[in-house]
């Protein structure tokens, strides 16, 4: 981006960030970027800025005395419903249950880190700041580190450690710095948070094992009040952590024209195009999400400010063409206004990128061109092929191989798949399409449609599609009237599964089949002239449709309503979300984790004439489930 770096690019491959402190009892805050994840990569830099330290200090972690133990619930409620009420959560019970749900997880156990996920987002809407005591932090944090890397979310109980050592040490803000304690490290970079120079820093701590390699990094908005305590502000919007990576931070002067630094972070999110970024600034004593709020910044590349320095514009993604794996983009702008960076009202179409991908997207269907046709596309084109290029030139160049087997030139199409295996990996969709090409050539009595078949079968998104080439196989060389069809398709290699005959007023009767290479895609053939067939791709005739997939037995809940609690703090969007699909499928119970979300949501609008029943009947159904655990500790004897 075309602005002064205060902080310099961290790039950061890992699940996330993460701080692990431990100090003297302080106000707990909630972070902005934590979790207990390894951190692969690159270290932490400043660059072009003096630099000081201070000596080692050793700041005890605390030894928690008379701390709550976990119980787990794993029975059924031992009276009936109404001789139980909602919990009435205190510090210690709070923790309890807490610590119960750290201290039971597993790597491959995604519910119960669900679970966790969900516990945490009510604790800091209801209970912000919880622990509060510090023996039951303690306890927490411990049981935390203890948890499987990745699996557990550590905000909720770092920043009181940084808070407590930055108190403790009093480092100056006006000037770069590190502080080493024991196993960690926190490095400051000063910046202007709030129009007052020398009061806040943005600071970057990581805990150092014996081995060497930082384990944990968080990066975190700190200030210096006007009693000269330090503060860690907590968030109003964290964004996800667990199955995240972070793939770089920066402290970014003059974003938005107004002299006030901001942190941005680039979020990236497993199966999604995009990358996600986010702003977080100084405002009305909180570390707040500067970007509109309902919407996500989400962009490939980097971001470009705009002359004005008003905000700036992100190249935005889009998948067109799964296929040759060609994507769309648009430029958005992000102007700040009214408090916050916003997009237009109606943003710009996508337009395909200019690159081999999609320029081959661009001609497809390609096999309802002649051999000869498509071979000349397919060449034109990919000498154009850069070094970007590299998987859409790998499947033009099985194409082509295949082209030429249908062009009655076997032997070419074999040397340009030995061509190809040289550079195939093991696992690769390239090297599936050439084993698949070699073994269906070697076949006896193998025609270009069984090699064909082979291919499409082979790979999610095959190099061939026996439809396409049966369109253009009928088209230029029909099957006669004077031999039977069956014994016709048999010459092409396919085989007949089943047969019927299509009645309809006003045409005459047609023979229509369905082969074995051609999925469930029925063919009927009509008379064209005297001598020949029209061939023709139609329906799947009546009485011979698949059965209709069987409804589901049990209600799972979509994405979507986690998302809404998680990512939209929404608890009344899940209840439309849970109705929503109950509507659709009536009669057809919810699962343990949809009547979860369904209690929690009640809980958190304060609903408990629907909250209590709705955590007794799932504590009751399903004791021994993490969900059924959870609704448990949401309730306690009268």
């Amino acid at each position: 981006m075309a602005r002064r770096l205060l902080l310099v690019l961290i790039v950061i491959c890992s699940v996330g960030l993460l701080l692990v402190i431990g100090q003297s009892p302080l106000t707990a805050q909630d972070s902005v970027f934590v979790t207990n994840t390894p951190v692969l990569a690159a270290p932490f830099s400043l660059t072009n800025t003096p630099s000081f330290s201070v000596p080692p200090t050793a700041v005890p972690l605390l030894f928690a005395t008379n701390t709550p133990q976990p119980e787990r619930m794993n029975t059924a409620p031992d009276a009936s419903a109404d001789r139980y009420a909602l919990r009435r959560w205190d510090d210690n019970n709070l923790t309890s249950a807490w610590i119960d749900q750290v201290s039971h997880i597993t790597v491959d156990d995604k519910d119960r880190i669900l679970a966790l996920q969900l516990f945490q987002g009510e604790v800091a809407r209801r209970f912000a700041g919880t622990p509060r005591s510090a023996s039951n932090r303690e306890a927490l944090l411990r049981a935390m580190l203890a948890a499987p890397l990745g699996t557990v979310d550590l905000r909720p109980v770092i920043r009181p450690y940084i808070e407590a050592t930055l108190n403790a040490l009093k480092p100056a803000f006006d000037v770069t710095g590190s502080i080493t304690y024991q196993n960690f490290s926190i490095t400051i970079a000063p910046a202007n948070l709030d129009g007052h120079a020398g009061k806040g820093a943005v600071v970057y701590a990581s805990y150092l094992p014996d081995n060497g390699s930082p384990a944990f990094r968080d990066v975190a908005l700190a200030l210096i009040d006007e009693k000269g305590v330090y503060r860690v502000p907590q968030t109003q919007s964290p964004y996800p952590v667990i199955g995240t990576t972070i793939n770089s931070s920066a402290l970014v002067d003059n974003l938005n024209g107004d002299g006030i630094n901001e942190l941005s972070l680039t979020v990236t999110v497993p199966a999604e195009v995009n990358n996600r970024f986010y702003i977080y600034g100084y405002r009305n004593g909180a570390v707040t999400n500067l970007v509109e709020p309902g919407k996500q910044v989400m962009y490939q590349g980097t971001p470009q400010s705009l002359p004005d320095s008003s905000g700036f514009t992100v190249d935005e993604y889009r998948l067109e063409n799964p296929v040759w794996n060609c994507f769309g983009s648009r430029t958005v702008t992000w102007r700040w206004q009214n408090n916050f960076f916003r997009s237009p009202a109606t943003l710009p179409d996508f337009k395909p990128r200019n690159s081999l991908a999609c320029r081959l997207s661009a001609v497809e269907p390609l096999y309802q061109l002649s051999p000869s046709e498509a071979l000349q596309t397919l060449g034109n084109l990919t000498a154009q092929a850069t070094p970007d290029d590299t998987e859409a030139a790998s499947r033009a160049a099985v194409m082509a191989a295949m082209f030429n087997v249908l062009d009655n030139k076997p032997d070419v199409a074999l040397q340009q798949i030995d061509q190809l295996s040289t550079g195939a990996q093991p696992g690769t969709w390239l090297d599936e399409q050439v084993q698949a090409f070699k073994k269906a050539a070697a076949q006896p009595n193998t025609t270009p449609l069984t090699i064909c078949a082979a291919l499409q079968t082979a790979s999610q998104y095959g190099a061939c599609d026996v439809n396409a080439v049966l369109t253009r196989v009928f088209k230029e060389q029909p099957f006669t009237r004077e031999q039977p069809v069956e014994d016709q398709a048999t010459s092409l290699g396919l085989r007949v599964v089943e047969q019927t005959t299509i009645h309809k007023v006003g045409r005459v009767d047609r023979p229509a089949y369905l082969f074995d290479l051609t999925g469930n895609q029925w063919w009927a053939f009509a008379p064209l002239d005297k001598q020949h067939y029209l061939a023709e791709a139609i329906p799947t005739p009546a009485g011979y449709e698949l059965p209709p997939a069987p409804l589901p037995t049990i209600l799972t809940p979509p994405q979507t309503a986690y998302d809404a609690l998680l990512e939209r703090d929404n608890p009344a969007e899940v209840l439309n979300i849970l109705d929503t699909q109950q509507r659709n499928y009536p009669g057809i119970p919810l699962d343990s984790a949809a009547r979860f979300l369904r209690a929690l949501s009640y809980d958190l609008l304060a609903d408990r004439r629907h909250a209590q029943p709705a955590y007794y009947s799932l504590w009751h159904d399903d004791p021994t489930s993490v969900w059924g655990q959870l609704a448990a500790a949401h309730l306690e004897r009268r």
